[in-house]
C-alpha cells in the first residue's frame, strides 16, 4: 500500500464532529457493478466503516460512478456531483481510459488534471486512486498500457498535492506484475474479495484502519 502525501486535512475532518458529505466518482469498479456478485463493494465497506463502526451517522455518501466511464465521462458528470457540495470526493477512474494505449496517456493526464482542479476549486478534499491491476488474459492490452496511466495519476496527484492511494502498486506487487487471480471476478474486474482488498487499502491510507474493526478484519 502506498499513500501520499499525508492526508492532514482529511484526518482533521474525520476527527471533527462536523458531518462529511462523501462523493465517489468513476467507473464500474467504483460503481461496484455486477462483478461483486452478492458481496459488498469497496464504497459500501467504506460507508460501513465510517457511518456504522465510527458512528459518524451525520456523514452521507453519494455515488456518481458509472460502468464504462472514462475520465472524460466523469468530467461530464461533475456538475451534477458538485451541485450537492461534497466535502470529500473519492476518484476511481483510469481503467477504461487505458484502452486508448500509449497515444492516450498525455490527453488522459490533462483530463485528470482538469478533474482534480475542478473539484479542488470547490474547496472539497480529494482522494485520487490508481486503478487496480488486471490479469494477463485481459483484452485491449490493458496490462501493457495501465502502468503508464497509473504513472500519470501519480504525477498529477503529486502536482495538485492530493492524497494518492496507489492500488496499482499494491496489486502488481502482490501478483508479480499482474492482479492476483484470487482477487478477480474476470480479467478486468475485482471480485468481492478484490473489493475487500481495495477497502482495506483505503482504510489504511485514510487513517481509518483498526485491528479490532470487523470491516478491517474482512481479509483475515
Amino acid at each position: 500500500m502506498v499513500a501520499m502525501p499525508n492526508p492532514t486535512g482529511l484526518v482533521a475532518a474525520l476527527r471533527s464532529d462536523e458531518p462529511i458529505r462523501w462523493s465517489t466518482i468513476g467507473d464500474s469498479i467504483a460503481q461496484g457493478a455486477h462483478w461483486t456478485g452478492a458481496e459488498r463493494d469497496y464504497v459500501q465497506l467504506l460507508e460501513e466503516r465510517v457511518r456504522y463502526e465510527l458512528t459518524r451517522y451525520g456523514d452521507s455518501f453519494v455515488r456518481w460512478a458509472v460502468s464504462g466511464a472514462t475520465t472524460e465521462d466523469t468530467i461530464g458528470r461533475l456538475p451534477a456531483a458538485l451541485d450537492l457540495a461534497p466535502d470529500l470526493v473519492v476518484i476511481g477512474v483510469g481503467t477504461n481510459d487505458a484502452k486508448a494505449g500509449p497515444d492516450g496517456v498525455a490527453r488522459f493526464a490533462e483530463r485528470y488534471g482538469t478533474l482534480l482542479t475542478t473539484i479542488l476549486e470547490t474547496g472539497a478534499l480529494v482522494v485520487a486512486q490508481t486503478p487496480t491491476a488486471v490479469l494477463r488474459t485481459c483484452r485491449n492490452h490493458l496490462g501493457d498500457h495501465l502502468p503508464a496511466y497509473a504513472d500519470a495519476i501519480r504525477a498529477v496527484a503529486a502536482e495538485h498535492d492530493v492524497l494518492l492511494v496507489d492500488h496499482f502498486a499494491h496489486w502488481t506487487a502482490a501478483g508479480d506484475g499482474w492482479a492476483p487471480a484470487e482477487w478477480m471476478a474476470d480479467p478486468t474486474h475485482p471480485s468481492g474479495r478484490g473489493h475487500r482488498v481495495i477497502a482495506r487499502t483505503l482504510f489504511e491510507s485514510l487513517g481509518l484502519f483498526a485491528a479490532d474493526s470487523a470491516c478491517c478484519r474482512l481479509l483475515d
